[in-house]
């Protein structure tokens, strides 16, 4: 995923807006339509809530990290594959590998608009035998 700055952007909308395309002009209309704020929730139990739903509707999630081996914190963008008391199992975009996440180390966490699906014959048993 690029992310661009609001100058970038326009100046990309600007250029694309003048092509005959019918499905770019679609995509163009879109762009220009303000697009919905995400929401982030920092509480652990809004963020426990939020991973929850965002598993039930199978929604990418971009959340926030702490990592206490490195003492930083990074943005990840996550497909849940399986949800305990404590942790969650998922396919980490950054990393692009299955992880396990203590919940009680993500600081803040917003469900993306964007869908994922876990891999047909996925198991949580293929992270060990596959370490």
């Amino acid at each position: 995923m690029v992310y661009l700055s609001k100058k970038n952007a326009d100046k990309i909308i600007r250029e694309l807006s003048k092509t005959k395309n019918k499905e770019v002009g679609i995509i163009i209309k879109r762009l220009k339509c303000p697009g919905k704020k995400r929401i982030y929730v920092c509480e652990n139990s809004e963020i426990k809530k939020l991973l929850k739903k965002a598993f039930d509707e199978k929604r990418k999630i971009k959340i926030r990290y702490y990592s206490p081996h490195s003492d930083e914190h990074t943005n990840r963008i996550i497909d849940i594959y399986q949800i305990h008391k404590d942790c969650i199992v998922a396919f980490c975009h950054l990393r692009e590998e299955e992880r396990t996440f203590i919940i009680g180390r993500i600081n803040s966490a917003a469900i993306l608009d964007e869908g994922y699906s876990i891999p047909k014959g996925w198991s949580p048993e293929n992270i060990i035998l596959n370490k």
